[in-house]
Formats: structure tokens, sequence, C-alpha cells
């Protein structure tokens, strides 16, 4: 059972009804996370600012979003990993990417090379390793991108961690455990997700 109330749109006055009218406006429907970050309209309205500055991050929409997924999973968010999951395609995102995402693994060394870095910069709580910095650099990445991921991983944070404490109910369909995931792409039918 959700741990903390979710906000009636409906109901809603003020600045909240103000923030929930855009979100509702923009995706059609009111995210139950978002719903409960609503609680405090502070907060809802800096996750908003910041999530759509970050819309114009130089990493890309889809690098956003695997990085996302991969603390996600990290963070055992399930809300979190199901949205993002459900809303990847119109981030431009294939099954093949998601799963990418979620293991923090990719075939495409730029991508792989990031998620490896979000991973890093999670477990070290951003102490990374001389070596890992190297190696996001190797393949093209510069101190932008770089900061940029920092940003989507503390972005991801924050929704994982306010999810996790919420319980909060899932409002999108669940998404597939990893492994179930996993054995479905080597099995070819990743294109079915």
């Amino acid at each position: 059972m959700q741990r903390i109330s979710s906000i009636d749109p409906a109901a809603a006055r003020g600045r909240t009804r103000e923030l929930l009218d855009a979100v509702q406006q923009a995706f059609g429907m009111v995210p139950n996370a978002v719903r409960v970050m609503a609680n405090s309209p502070v907060v809802l309205e800096s996750f908003l600012a910041f999530s759509k500055a970050m819309g114009g991050a130089k990493i890309g929409p889809a690098l956003h979003h695997q990085v996302k997924l991969t603390t996600s999973e990290t963070n055992a968010c399930e809300y979190c990993a199901s949205i993002l999951s459900s809303v990847a395609p119109s981030s431009g995102l294939s099954a093949a990417d998601v799963l990418a995402g979620r293991t923090g693994r990719s075939d495409d060394r730029r991508t792989d090379a990031a998620l490896a870095f979000a991973r890093e910069v999670l477990q070290s709580r951003g102490k990374v390793s001389h070596q890992r910095l190297a190696a996001v650099r190797q393949v093209g990445l510069g101190d932008a991108e770089i900061v940029e991921i920092v940003a989507s991983v503390v972005l991801g944070c924050f929704t994982n961690f306010l999810n996790n404490v919420a319980e909060t109910e899932l409002d999108v369909p669940r998404a597939e455990p990893v492994i179930a995931s996993t054995s479905a792409c080597a099995s070819g039918a990743c294109a079915a997700h």
C-alpha cells in the first residue's frame, strides 16, 4: 500500500493545480509519481524545471533516458523502471535500447561507456576512478556530457528514492524483471516488447 498520499489534480488548488494542469496538458495524464511530488509544489516545480532543462542536454534524450533506467535498476525502483520503460519509445528508444539501459550495458561503445560511468557514479557516490573517467572520455564524451550524465543520475535518484519511500502505486504497465527481458531478447523476442 502506498505510504505517501497522491494529490488528486481535480482537488488541487493554487500553484499545485497549475503544475498538475501543465503535466496533464503535456503528457495527457498525471503520473502517480507526479501526484506524490505534488504534496510539495516547490518539489514538483523543481522536478519539472530540472526535467525540462535536461531535455536540451548534449547527451540527447535517448542516453539521458538510458542513464535514468540504469539508475532505476541500480536503486531497485520498480515504479521508475516501469514508467521509463513504458515511455521509452517517445524518447526514440527501441526494446534493445531499453534493455541496455536497464542492464547498464550496450553493444554501442559510447553508450556502454556512458552507462558504465553512470553505474560507477552511483556505486561510488560520485568518487569515480581515474580509469572510468578516462574511459568515458576515450569514446568522445567531453566535460559537458560527463556533467550531464551525473545530472541524469541525480535526477533518476530523486525519483527513485521518492518512489521507493512512498511505495508509489503503479499506474503504468509493470516492467518485466530484467532477467525475463534478457531471456526474451536472447530468444529473438525483443521486438515484441
